[in-house]
């Protein structure tokens, strides 16, 4: 068997791409195993949130991301006669994570902007196209995969420099953990034995990406029809396409609905026509809900599609698995690295599997809303939505994490998204994790929460990688806009200790904090003990 990975990432989509780029950046030796022989080409999903686009930012892509993203104001729910049931509004405001509160994308372009960012890593990083997992068994120290060579697949565009299976044998790869990233149908899932809880939704949809071709006809609209003859979704899927999905009704099959034909006769009631736009693709998808039972089993864990799937009423479905992404990789560097106890990993599935089903809920409700196919019961419903609180300000849910071991057990604010704004320091200006850092992060008030700790203390910081910087009045770093000083204003507090993923560990007295996070039983005593010698 070959050397052994630090980790090994089965599936190469956007959630193993990210993964990977996340654990390459901590230094470690990465293995990607995909099926496809290249990136998928086409549009699948469009959509994501402010915390998604400041993840993407930790992986090195903010200067990509105006590149194969749009904004977009409003999101509205029309009834068949086209007035306004419901309206989130305020889409494009900046949102904590210093982006767009909403964003639309073209995942194609996103995909070829994380695998150009990973083949950086050169060697570092090994991205194996074209090789199906067959197996996985593990041992108290590794895991080992058995992959076989697949046939060329002709729906994916070979990626940049791709390394494609070229012998027809199976062969064995060995790494620490693995990670299964492998999507809805997920190999992974059913080698660890387990499955998805359904969560009560299942509707089949025509989804139909285009490309206008006079520029001037591409808008930004998002927009339900929750017409009960044919409950209808138009969006926009990044600059320059439009995503048009209609739900299949009873007695329609996805055979007889899925050609050219019945596409265009469908485009043609929202004026596209072969004229005017051009068929990127169509496809007929079961929109469905789940959750995983169990999201590891010893050194196997999972992500992304692979954990849950979430209707796409929401626009949470990548959302959620970048989450998985930023919440997992610092937890298996610290553990790889010897800084804490595996049961650190216990708490990724603690902490994520209930926040992740709160999306996809909301998603399922949302779905309940949208696809009403009983005439009365969408003219109730058209009633009940036009009624008396129609104005009413809706807004997606922010649900803060499960209490675990890494959050502050005292803090109410422990497990909420911390914040992203506009700082200056040594002649650089710009988003907080581009010009100060990020990782764990202690961050005071017009102090320096430094000249608080104790030796100890501060040593302890040192040894997780943590920065430690004071913000405003007499510290090195700006608040350009007042945003920070108004958080923290919200928070009550002088200090707040910042986890990788950017949820706050907890919010009041820079000590009390460091503390609370020294003695959580995750560490080892490698991490908490500065006169014992760390393993590797």
């Amino acid at each position: 068997m070959p050397d052994i990975a630090d980790f090994a990432i089965v599936g190469y989509g956007p959630v193993g791409q990210s993964l990977a780029i996340a654990l390459a950046q901590r230094g470690h030796r990465v293995l990607v195993l995909e099926r496809a022989t290249g990136l998928h080409p086409l549009p699948r999903a469009v959509g994501f949130d402010h915390e998604t686009a400041r993840i993407l930012q930790s992986l090195g892509l903010a200067e990509a991301l105006p590149g194969f993203t749009a904004p977009c104001e409003r999101y509205e729910w029309r009834n068949a006669t086209g007035q306004v049931l419901k309206a989130f509004s305020g889409l494009d405001q900046m949102g904590i994570s210093g982006w767009p509160d909403k964003l639309t994308f073209c995942q194609p372009e996103m995909e070829q902007a994380l695998d150009a960012r990973l083949r950086r890593f050169g060697a570092q990083v090994e991205v194996l196209q074209g090789w199906e997992v067959v197996s996985a068994t593990q041992s108290s120290e590794q895991v080992t995969l058995r992959a076989q060579p697949v046939a060329s697949n002709s729906t994916a565009a070979p990626a940049a420099a791709p390394t494609v299976a070229s012998a027809a044998v199976a062969r064995e790869f060995g790494a620490r953990y693995v990670v299964g990233c492998d999507g809805a149908s997920s190999f992974m899932r059913r080698a660890m034995g387990t499955s998805y809880e359904e969560l009560g939704f299942s509707a089949d949809w025509l989804v139909i990406d285009i490309k206008p071709k006079d520029p001037m006809r591409w808008n930004t609209d998002l927009f339900q029809v929750c017409d009960p003859k044919r409950p209808t979704t138009l969006v926009c899927s990044g600059p320059g396409r439009r995503r048009l999905e209609f739900m299949l009704m009873p007695g329609e099959t996805k055979q007889a609905m899925n050609t050219p034909a019945v596409v265009w006769d469908l485009l043609r009631r929202w004026d596209w026509s072969p004229d005017n736009a051009i068929l990127e693709r169509h496809a007929v998808y079961t929109f469905g809900a789940g959750i995983a039972r169990s999201w590891r089993a010893g050194r196997l864990l999972l992500a992304g599609d692979a954990a849950h799937l979430t209707p796409p009423f929401a626009g949470q479905g990548l959302c959620a698995g970048l989450r998985d992404v930023a919440a997992l990789e610092w937890r298996l560097h610290h553990v790889l690295k010897g800084d804490a106890h595996d049961v650190l990993l216990d708490s990724y599935a603690t902490e994520r599997a209930p926040h992740a089903r709160v999306f996809t809920e909301f998603s399922v409700m949302l779905g309940g809303v949208i696809c009403v196919l009983d005439e009365a019961a969408a003219a109730g419903r058209d009633a009940h939505m036009l009624g008396p609180g129609k104005d009413a300000e809706d807004r997606y849910p922010e649900p803060p994490l499960t209490p675990s071991p890494v959050l502050h057990a005292a803090d109410p604010h422990a497990g909420t998204l911390s914040l992203q704004a506009r700082v200056r320091s040594a002649g650089r200006s710009g988003r907080f994790d581009d010009v100060v850092g990020r990782g764990f992060v202690l961050l005071g008030l017009d102090h320096d929460p430094r000249t608080l700790l104790t030796p100890g203390e501060r040593g302890f910081l040192e040894r997780l990688g943590a920065l430690v910087a004071g913000i405003g009045a007499g510290t090195a770093i700006e608040d350009v806009d007042g945003d920070y000083r108004r958080w923290f204003g919200r928070l009550g507090c002088r200090a707040v200790l910042v986890r990788p993923d950017f949820y706050l560990f907890g919010a009041g007295e820079a000590a009390d904090l460091v503390q609370a996070l020294k003695a959580s039983p995750v560490w080892s005593a490698a991490l908490t003990q500065p006169d014992q010698r760390r393993s590797a």
